[in-house]
């Protein structure tokens, strides 16, 4: 009798063992499909972080779920990719929106916004091809002296409807500085970008180069002309002076790959070596070529090149 007695406990016990696994099985898979509704249903209403946090409590209900795993890496993704965009990395947000459009059993919505995004970048980035052309034309005009044209062709920039949105920020700030300096040059001012040779006493306008040159020329020509229009310390720091310049070079040294060093070139790179702190004021435009034709053979910014090298 006792034996019976036991084998009907025995069956109660595992009875409602098993009814609390069921039960507590159906409750998990009924928590899991709430929370990936709720999931959905944020990236719907674009609540992101909300979406987040519903796909990873999923996975709690559900560990290493595939479904919940795969929505889950999808939103992260796709909120990184619009984190790069706002920060203008055009590149990695590319890269990131084609992850999120390429995700298999993913959320259409990401889907298409991905998509949408890409399209929008590659907007993007064909504007900035076409302003940075526009830009560089520009430069080169003002390594020219010829403000106005620069200008002018600023204007190209400043008048598209597009450029103040926010993906154009960098391109618009180059922009508006190189016309405060071309405006300041104009105006006989002097600026950073503009002064071409600053030992220069003679004049407070900008200077043409080939003028420098040939002043140069005769000076090197006629020492004693030089000397009476030098003072003791001018002369003796000329003395000392360790540089070069055009006329202590061949003409191979003024070019890469065959093509001349601009007078454009030589002004910006001032520009970036001074931003750097260097003192550009001691340097000859020949000592601002080497340090560009020296950058240029070891694939490096001119700027990199010359911490190595001017020390």
């Amino acid at each position: 009798m006792k034996k019976w007695i036991w084998i009907i406990v025995a069956i109660i016990v595992a009875g409602s063992i098993g009814g609390y696994a069921y039960a507590r099985h159906s409750q998990n898979n009924r928590l899991y499909d709430q929370q990936m509704t709720r999931g959905n249903a944020a990236i719907s209403n674009k609540n992101y972080t909300d979406a987040e946090t519903a796909f990873t409590n999923a996975l709690k209900r559900k560990q290493n779920d595939k479904k919940a795993t795969t929505l889950l890496n999808q939103t992260q993704t796709f909120v990184s990719a619009q984190k790069s965009m706002s920060d203008r990395k055009f590149g990695v947000s590319k890269q990131q929106f084609t992850e999120v459009r390429d995700t298999n059993n993913g959320n259409e919505q990401l889907i298409d916004r991905a998509k949408s995004n890409l399209s929008t970048i590659k907007i993007v980035q064909g504007n900035i091809k076409i302003y940075n052309k526009v830009y560089n034309k520009a430069l080169d005009q003002a390594g020219k002296g010829q403000y106005m044209e620069s200008n002018t062709s600023l204007d190209q920039i400043f008048n598209d409807k597009y450029i103040h949105q926010t993906y154009y920020q960098d391109i618009l700030k180059k922009a508006e500085k190189l016309r405060d300096d071309n405006n300041k040059a104009i105006n006989g001012e002097p600026n950073s970008s503009s002064t071409l040779n600053q030992n220069d006493d003679s004049s407070s306008s900008v200077a043409d180069p080939n003028v420098d040159a040939n002043n140069q020329s005769n000076t090197n020509t006629n020492p004693d002309s030089s000397s009476a229009s030098l003072t003791p310390s001018e002369q003796k720091q000329a003395d000392n002076y360790k540089g070069s310049n055009e006329f202590t070079v061949s003409p191979s040294q003024n070019e890469i790959d065959g093509q001349e060093i601009t007078n454009a070139q030589v002004n910006t790179a001032r520009r970036d070596l001074q931003q750097a702190g260097f003192d550009t004021g001691a340097m000859s435009d020949q000592d601002v070529k080497n340090l560009i034709k020296g950058a240029s053979e070891k694939n490096q910014s001119v700027t990199n090149y010359a911490k190595q090298t001017l020390k």
